[in-house]
């Protein structure tokens, strides 16, 4: 079943009465269920556009996005009631306490308590978090900041999940925990994962396929090993860099 589809997406922000920018061009994308789906491109390539849209804080100038088989323009709360967004820059409430967090944000959604606080605790051990549940976040790390925003999103259960460079500023073995976990959600779950990142490693681990944004237009998708056949690359990092460059690799 495909949960994300997006036909001809095209968005167009003005810069000025006569200057205007095109951050996507006429993007074409199907994501189905249970995918782990990386989202690769340099800055400005356009993919905080895409979620954007994707989550409803941004509609599209042309073209169509479909999220679980409803319109973004017209369905949103819908779609916003069975989707998680995890930003770089997440928020989080430095003087409540880890499960504190997670209970609040999903008491937003109208879940009952004893739900949240046993979805709280499988989370929790799941991070590695359980020690320190019951101290505020103000004094965490940043990594240990990251894990209980990684637990914030996933409390919900959701659908489809958004993650933009989940694993940033988290330590190796916490960055380990966090990908054994996405792979679980997609593996035992069948929760699609959008991930946006720029280590190229765990784009290998994690991801199902990929697709490559450059100047707002999706440049190549598919299996990591098939972009590296379709290229002739070494591996995905050639891959990237050629398509961005525009040196180094050669299509079959």
């Amino acid at each position: 079943m495909t949960v994300i589809r997006t036909e001809n997406l095209t968005k167009i922000f003005e810069r000025g009465k006569k200057h205007e920018v095109t951050a996507l061009d006429s993007v074409g994308l199907d994501i189905p269920r249970g995918e782990v789906f990386g989202l690769l491109g340099p800055n400005g390539a356009g993919k905080t556009t895409l979620i954007r849209i994707l989550v409803g804080l941004l509609t599209p100038t042309e073209g169509s996005a479909h999220v679980l088989d409803r319109d973004v323009t017209e369905d949103i709360g819908y779609i916003r009631e069975r989707v998680a967004l995890l930003p770089q820059e997440a928020g989080i409430y430095e003087r409540l306490t880890a499960r504190e967090n997670m209970i609040y944000y999903g008491g937003m959604y109208g879940i009952p308590e004893d739900v949240l606080n046993e979805r709280a605790d499988n989370l929790l051990d799941l991070v590695g978090l359980r020690e320190k549940e019951d101290y505020q976040v103000k004094g965490f790390s940043g990594g240990m900041k990251r894990k209980v925003l990684v637990a914030r999103a996933l409390i919900i259960e959701p659908e489809i999940i958004f993650l933009d460079e989940p694993t940033t500023g988290v330590d190796t073995i916490g960055a380990r925990v966090v990908r054994s976990l996405l792979r679980k959600l997609s593996a035992e779950r069948d929760q699609t994962i959008i991930l946006t990142t720029h280590d190229l490693n765990e784009v290998s681990e994690l991801c199902h396929r990929v697709g490559i944004l450059y100047d707002g237009r999706l440049v190549a998708i598919g299996q990591p090993s098939e972009l590296e056949e379709k290229y002739r690359a070494a591996n995905l990092e050639e891959v990237f860099t050629g398509l961005v460059t525009g040196e180094g690799v050669y299509e079959e």
